[in-house]
């Protein structure tokens, strides 16, 4: 055993499945100069017992549960719960369906600090802390504890996260439960809280105001797409389209994710949940009928109990069947990771040694273009508009 293995960042996705699953308290969890959290184990509690590499995902053989592959886009019924979600809302759908029988579901919620953690909820009200994309890397705390022990009290537990916290979850359980569901994302990578953190103190002092309430994917101004909404203390309310955010633009460039994201052993079709969601990108050119400007989900069904779980919230969904080829045409990481971009390392390495606007002038710069400022000028109102006038 080379427990040494566990504390290589490039390995590492900073699941917290060793800390949770040693029987000793011998690993702490610690943030590293990036601002990513991993393991550190403390030498003197250690016993050496194996426990965490032994049970690693990044260091043993995945365990791949899929039994078929059944592909759908999937748009929720209910109108109001879709406009708040990234895509679909095939998530909301799944989760009112645990919640209404007495289950609980794990998922990433963004904290008071507006950084993004695992929480549990039981009841409908809390759902909308679940929605919605977060595009940085989520703590799971001790929810892998959590959710065992609502797991062995019958409960059922629907956990979701990115494809690596599903493997961590299932290392962690080591054996199957009936009453589990799980649910992973085609996950780009993660970006650090820390860069998030810094983004937002910059924000702040952009506009002279506290952010308060923060959402990557917001349908209120430009519907179904990438655009932000940011809430400030002074009640303003700010619009940002990702292609001229300087955040957003280099998580979309791939420049920013934990270093085990450019090799990520899960962004493949062999999937680890037992479904699997992502945004339909694309969906208008396979089925124009069923394109819908407030978003349409990928929903792929990996195991029986994915089926089992997916037939009993049909009724509570629009559905066609698709291809997972279909899927993948716009859905690169389900196919291969990220590509590794040239100035990954000169990001993190710059970013505590510059104030944070001369970091973004010099290493998150880039040039919106003109189409992209306009656009994100101009509401959806007069976008349709202007394209109905144009079809004429």
């Amino acid at each position: 055993m080379n427990n040494i293995n566990l504390l290589d960042k490039r390995i590492c996705t900073g699941c917290r499945m060793c800390e949770q699953i040693c029987p000793f308290e011998a690993i702490k969890i610690v943030k590293n100069a990036e601002g990513f959290i991993e393991p550190m184990i403390m030498q003197d509690k250690c016993k050496m017992c194996g426990l965490c590499a032994q049970n690693c995902p990044q260091l043993n053989s995945n365990k791949i549960n899929a039994q078929m592959q059944v592909v759908y886009a999937v748009k929720n019924k209910n109108l109001e719960e879709r406009k708040q979600s990234s895509s679909g809302g095939a998530f909301s759908v799944l989760a009112n369906y645990v919640l209404d029988n007495n289950g609980i579901v794990y998922g990433c919620a963004l904290n008071n600090d507006l950084l993004p953690e695992h929480i549990a909820i039981s009841d409908k009200q809390e759902l909308h802390k679940l929605r919605g994309s977060k595009y940085v890397q989520s703590d799971t705390k001790n929810t892998y504890k959590e959710a065992r022990k609502d797991l062995n009290n019958g409960q059922i537990v629907l956990y979701s996260g990115t494809p690596c916290q599903i493997a961590g979850l299932k290392a962690f359980l080591d054996k199957e439960y009936k009453n589990l569901i799980t649910i992973d994302l085609v996950c780009h990578g993660v970006p650090s809280p820390k860069l998030f953190r810094k983004y937002l103190d910059w924000l702040e002092q952009k506009y002279k105001a506290k952010v308060i309430q923060y959402e990557f994917r917001n349908k209120e101004k430009n519907g179904w797409g990438l655009t932000s909404k940011i809430i400030f203390s002074n009640n303003k309310i700010k619009y940002i389209n990702a292609s001229i955010d300087p955040y957003y633009n280099a998580f979309l460039k791939s420049d920013t994710y934990r270093e085990v994201c450019y090799s990520c052993k899960y962004a493949n079709e062999n999937r680890v949940s037992d479904i699997t969601l992502a945004d339909y990108w694309g969906i208008q050119d396979k089925n124009i009928e069923f394109y819908d400007e407030n978003g349409v989900s990928a929903v792929i069904i990996n195991t029986k109990r994915g089926m089992e779980i997916f037939e009993k919230v049909l009724p509570k969904c629009d559905y066609v069947v698709s291809k997972i080829s279909d899927v993948e045409e716009k859905n690169h990481n389900l196919k291969t990771p990220s590509m590794r971009s040239n100035i990954r390392n000169d990001i993190y390495n710059q970013l505590d040694k510059k104030e944070f606007k001369e970091f973004i002038k010099e290493n998150l710069k880039f040039k919106p273009n003109l189409k992209d400022i306009l656009k994100n000028l101009v509401p959806t109102a007069l976008k349709k508009q202007i394209k109905k006038f144009i079809r004429k």
